[in-house]
């Protein structure tokens, strides 16, 4: 008898996440680089073996509204060999080939892996994704089966067609009412100023710092920093969107898709490490993380170039102005790797990250691996134009990697 095949309804997150994409290029992508020789066939082979066991990365889009769905195709994601590139995955510079969308909109396919030989000698491979079916945690999952595959050893698998809907559900009475009530949103500053005459044409562009050593705490102590970078200009209420993963928190279930929640982290003058470690932590118990965002339900049913056309004309004051209920930016962690387990026949892995996603103001994205702590920023370009985030990320770097600060901003963080 044959196994049923693999669906899961799309998600009222996901179908914002696909309005998203066909404006920015919504992607999570996730970065290995390697020393070494990468074989191309044994990579091939191995993407076929871990796509058979996490179907989440074979399905398409089908369907309209409300009764779209994520299917199955049997199809693996391809993989693309492409010229050596003159990269050295620090940024986007020299990375053009990154910014191909995947077409989900019209069924195509919602991820691929990238073999990327550079000229500073490494080889990096890159596993992106279309946030719209697959959340930071499932990329992650995703480049690990794949070098476990490689390796011969057995897969985790991820069949679960679990959604984030069904999370919400089943804790909806949980919820403290205050929670379920709507409260007017604060206006947050933005913690980069944008230059007025870098805002057309919308486009972002990616940073990524490496530091020696590990950092303890690193969400609360970037979150810290940001707040006081934002604060030496004006002062008002910061707050950051961070994501919450469900698997192993909500659920035993292990899927590919979007299991995330989010939640807001409020950074005020007298932050500590350790009050916004409470804040999560109390916020994460009384459910809030599994909140619905206002119209869920009714954005279901609406079609998407409907909703394109409705977000379209807010892009400018979403980005670059103040407005209620727009946080300062995001937040990611992605734990910590170690790297020996992304070894593969005939190479060794020497590094281990993930871009941060194309939306909103500002996103940062870190981890800590046994090397060191990454540290990846994206934003828009207007946040750059006159070196504003690049000026921003040397002063983190300086803190961070035990130099001298040379504002309040550099030692905010300790």
């Amino acid at each position: 008898m044959s196994a049923r095949r693999y669906w899961r309804r799309v998600t009222p997150m996901e179908r914002l996440a696909m309005v998203v994409h066909q404006a920015y290029r919504y992607h999570v992508d996730g970065v290995l680089e390697c020393e070494g020789q990468v074989d191309p066939e044994q990579l091939r082979a191995a993407v076929a073996r871990a796509a058979e066991c996490n179907p989440g990365l074979r399905v398409r889009l089908r369907g309209r509204s409300g009764w779209s769905r994520w299917i199955d195709s049997g199809i693996a994601p391809a993989v693309r060999v492409l010229a050596c590139a003159d990269w050295d995955g620090d940024s986007d510079r020299g990375a053009d080939f990154l910014e191909a969308p995947f077409d989900v909109v019209g069924g195509g396919a919602i991820a691929d892996v990238l073999l990327v030989p550079c000229r500073d000698g490494r080889t990096r491979l890159v596993f992106r994704t279309a946030h719209a079916a697959v959340d930071g945690r499932g990329c992650m999952h995703w480049m690990t089966e794949v070098l476990r595959a490689m390796r011969g050893e057995p897969l985790v698998g991820a069949p679960s067609s679990l959604t984030d809907t069904d999370i919400h559900r089943r804790y909806r009475e949980q919820l403290p009412a205050r929670q379920q009530a709507s409260q007017a949103a604060p206006t947050c500053l933005s913690v980069l100023a944008p230059s007025s005459h870098g805002r057309q044409p919308l486009r972002y562009l990616w940073r990524r710092i490496s530091l020696n050593r590990s950092v303890s705490h690193l969400l609360p102590k970037v979150a810290i920093f940001l707040a006081q970078w934002a604060r030496r200009e004006s002062q008002g209420p910061i707050a950051f969107t961070i994501p919450v993963d469900y698997r192993g928190l909500r659920t035993p279930e292990l899927g590919t898709g979007n299991l995330t929640g989010y939640l807001r982290l409020d950074v005020d003058e007298a932050a500590t490490p350790r009050t916004l470690m409470k804040q999560l932590n109390d916020r994460i118990r009384e459910f809030a993380d599994c909140r619905t965002f206002p119209g869920a339900d009714a954005m279901r049913w609406l079609p998407l170039s409907l909703l394109q056309q409705r977000m379209r004309p807010m892009d400018p004051e979403l980005l670059y102005r103040p407005r209620p209920g727009a946080p300062s930016g995001g937040l990611v962690s992605m734990g910590t790797f170690r790297l020996s387990d992304y070894d593969g026949p005939g190479f060794r892995a020497c590094g281990i990250y993930g871009i941060p996603g194309a939306v909103g103001r500002l996103n940062v994205l870190f981890g800590n691996t046994d090397r060191g702590a990454q540290l990846l920023f994206t934003a828009p370009a207007a946040y750059n134009a006159d070196g504003q985030l690049d000026t921003m990320i040397e002063a983190l770097q300086r803190r961070f990697s035990g130099g001298p600060a040379d504002s309040p901003a550099d030692g905010a963080a300790s």
